[in-house]
């Protein structure tokens, strides 16, 4: 878990004569990173002032050198944390001892040399040393956000498609921008390969339901394709924006790898790969959609710009953040669907046993607090049921032991918290994989009227989601 950097100063000087009695100061300084971390993760910057500003607050609120827990509820409340720091909706929250983190980073140090072994047996061997190591806190996530109780609104396939529709033509200038095949500013590439994959996913919805609007969303399509194409790299990666004092979490990681040397940017875009392997998460979005693009729209030119970008991923080595290697276990599933080439399924399936596999923890999510994360166990879902969905059903079992107890994970989670995350995508492809799980069905279905309520007062519409996320409303509905 990682810690604000302004903070621990601050909670030094407060805590430096804490009592017995006091609350003690890592245990205060990993409460206020906790939601430091949380305020952050949102990119809200008010959020991120409110939690800095209670944590100056503690410095005039100690008595005694005493920091007592209603001191620190001002920060975490702001957030959404439980009362006693560790909890959101009584959900834990990671909360590892000093000796768990001091240990765990030489674990991770042999987990980066085991994964460049491309040896399965190796890293299970680490990773199973990381859960002898965390016990109770192996998957326990160190970041919750507060879910919403949905109610489940059905509506017809062609109130859905009209809903996509109106909510695209709601973004006005922005949409004829990308339209134009011109970059919105300061926006990573995933955002036109959500609007590129939701246009190809409403396509046949759209054709018969609101034809006249089929003109302007293949425009859309065909100028956001053009904006990915511009910008691949001739290795096939797919670059990330330079958002240096732009964005609060990618600034800051951007400007450790500037420090690092390790940074390359032309015209604004950081062309050189992420050494961490973040790189593979949006080459594997861009390439995903234009496979989906070039299928909808016959471009072999936009098929052959994503299997270069699948032969970057495979040729990449896994790292041990689990859910990067599950973008490209995703891409290389969908290259083999799209091409019958079996190298594409067999490095699905070795990436899958190195660099995914390893890392589930007993309860069904991932070992390390960050994958644990509702977000990024999404992610990993979706890869294994691309990669399920073209497996044949007698060689699934391997990839079914994984995928049964992590969804159930997830759906305890949304039972107990309400719907945590937009995935909608993700789960109509869990389903195509998992026929007769109900509580999947129902979760689908509350989650497709919640992102429809977000785009819609009843009387005016917004884009309330992601075009990709729209979209999926209109397939929940159209297999009702």
């Amino acid at each position: 878990m990682k810690t604000s950097t302004s903070i621990v100063p601050l909670l030094m000087l407060v805590c430096g004569s804490a009592t017995a009695a006091s609350i003690s100061v890592d245990e205060a300084t990993a409460r206020l990173g906790m939601a430091m971390q949380i305020a952050r993760e949102h990119n809200d910057k008010a959020m991120v002032a409110k939690v800095e500003k209670a944590g100056r607050n503690l410095k005039s609120a100690v008595s005694n050198g005493r920091v007592e827990d209603a001191e620190l509820r001002a920060a975490e409340t702001v957030v959404g944390i439980d009362p006693g720091g560790w909890s959101m909706a009584g959900q834990p929250l990671a909360h590892p001892t000093q000796e768990m983190l001091a240990h765990s980073r030489t674990i991770n140090a042999r987990l980066d040399i085991a994964m460049q072994s491309d040896d399965p047996a190796k890293v299970r061997g680490v990773t199973a040393e990381m859960v002898s190591l965390l016990g109770g806190q192996a998957g326990v996530p160190d970041g919750r956000r507060m879910g919403v109780k949905a109610t489940v609104h059905a509506m017809s396939e062609a109130e859905a498609a009209r809903l996509f529709v109106t909510a695209i033509r709601s973004e006005g200038r922005r949409v004829r921008q990308l339209a134009e095949g011109n970059p919105l500013p300061d926006q990573m590439l995933r955002v036109y390969a959500s609007v590129l994959q939701g246009v190809c996913d409403a396509h046949a919805s759209i054709q018969t339901h609101v034809p006249d609007a089929l003109p302007e969303m293949d425009r859309l399509a065909k100028g956001c394709a053009q904006i990915l194409l511009d910008r691949q790299q001739p290795s096939g990666l797919f670059p990330f924006p330079d958002l240096r004092n732009k964005n609060i979490r990618f600034g800051d990681m951007l400007t450790r790898a500037a420090k690092a040397g390790t940074l390359e940017v032309v015209d604004g875009w950081v062309i050189s790969p992420d050494p961490d392997g973040g790189s593979q998460f949006d080459t594997g979005v861009c390439a995903s959609a234009l496979l989906s693009a070039a299928e909808v729209y016959g471009r072999q030119d936009w098929k052959q710009a994503a299997l270069k970008a699948a032969d970057w991923a495979l040729a990449q080595r896994c790292v041990r953040n689990f859910n990067y290697n599950a973008f490209s276990v995703s891409l290389l599933a969908r290259a083999f669907k799209a091409t019958g080439e079996a190298r594409y399924l067999a490095g699905a399936l070795q990436k899958l046993r190195v660099g995914v596999a390893p890392g589930q923890a007993p309860n069904g999510r991932w070992i390390d607090s960050h994958n644990a994360r509702t977000v990024y166990h999404v992610i990993i879902l979706r890869a294994l049921s691309d990669l399920a969905s073209v497996l044949p059903d007698d060689q699934r079992a391997e990839v079914d032991a994984i995928s049964k107890p992590a969804i159930k994970t997830l759906l305890d989670e949304f039972d107990i918290m309400g719907i945590t995350v937009d995935a909608l995508p993700e789960l109509l492809a869990l389903r195509t994989v998992n026929h007769d799980d109900d509580r999947l069905k129902q979760s689908t279905q509350a989650m497709a009227s919640m992102l429809a309520g977000k785009c819609t007062d009843g009387t005016k519409v917004k884009m309330g989601t992601s075009a990709a996320q729209l979209a999926a409303v209109i397939r929940t509905w159209a297999s009702h």
